[in-house]
């Protein structure tokens, strides 16, 4: 059972294995919030935690895919055990941080050690190290004595690692969890889910579990004006066909608001569909409305 975390009536999906797993084999898609964590102050992609609709909550509850749960010791001030494992575990990436450091700076002084060792030779000869005067030949009997100096590559190697800065904690990486890392499962709570709850959320509901049974991708429609976004692969790969606009059988639609939703529509390349529940309320019903540029030919 997948996990969904309800936190101050939102619902959210914190790891990245649930949303892959919701995302192709459920078709959830979610919206997704947070930052990237390597490049947190960017914001043209996002990352988790993934916002659920509502109407995503519903289905997955209803087919048993996942439980709605939430964590009450996340509600309270942290304890002082907590507090400790906490501060442990940051003086652990700190350690880990500064070894890192130290290896990948190894790794540079061991790849350019060849010129380092050059360079070293000169400066003992007295003899210019600018990268103009180096790559100029050498006399014969200066490079006979450049040749016979020898240098302790080790020793090199220790003076080079010595002269790399210590690495203070203010200036460590910070690492952004997406879960909480010492919670204990056993802690949570099943919450009562209680959507769809009137007539307009029970339309909203039904219309996005009919699509999602006929085997489309579903998101939001509200940049369009619309209830929902109709996709017939993975929003990744295909552009949405169709904006889904949920309306109560009776309700008359004025025809200006018709037309202006039409032609929005028609300038985003999709149809617009109206999702209403049959007579009998046993099923969804669609119609869809195209707009059509018309021409007047006048005499003249």
């Amino acid at each position: 059972m997948i996990n969904l975390i309800s936190s101050r009536n939102n619902v959210f999906i914190w790891t990245a294995e649930d949303w892959l797993k919701l995302r192709r084999d459920h078709r959830i898609i979610g919206e997704l919030i947070g930052c990237l964590p390597k490049k947190p102050r960017q914001d043209v992609l996002s990352g988790l935690p993934l916002l659920l609709q509502s109407e995503e909550v519903s289905l997955l509850l209803e087919k048993n895919i996942a439980q709605l749960i939430c964590y009450p010791s996340l509600q309270k001030p942290p304890t002082e055990s907590l507090k400790l494992a906490f501060e442990e575990y940051r003086n652990t990436l700190f350690i880990e941080q500064e070894e890192c450091l130290r290896n990948e700076r190894k790794k540079q002084v061991v790849s350019m050690m060849d010129k380092i060792v050059e360079g070293k030779k000169r400066k003992i000869l007295g003899i210019q190290t600018r990268k103009k005067k180096a790559r100029k030949p050498l006399d014969p009997e200066i490079q006979e004595a450049l040749n016979s100096i020898k240098i302790n590559r080790q020793q090199l190697l220790e003076e080079e690692m010595a002269k790399l800065p210590q690495l203070d904690k203010t200036e460590a990486l910070i690492q952004t969890h997406t879960v909480h890392p010492w919670v204990d499962e056993g802690e949570t709570e099943v919450v009562e889910w209680k959507y769809p709850c009137n007539a307009k959320e029970q339309l909203r509901y039904c219309t996005y579990k009919d699509l999602w049974e006929k085997g489309y991708f579903i998101t939001s429609g509200e940049k369009f004006g619309g209830d929902f976004l109709v996709y017939p692969g993975d929003p990744i790969m295909f552009h949405s066909q169709f904006i889904i606009h949920c309306k109560d059988r009776n309700e008359e639609i004025p025809i200006i608001e018709l037309s202006a939703q039409c032609r929005i529509a028609w300038h985003v390349r999709k149809t617009r569909v109206y999702a209403f529940f049959s007579k009998d309320q046993e099923c969804i019903l669609y119609e869809s409305f195209q707009w059509a540029e018309s021409k007047v030919l006048e005499n003249g």
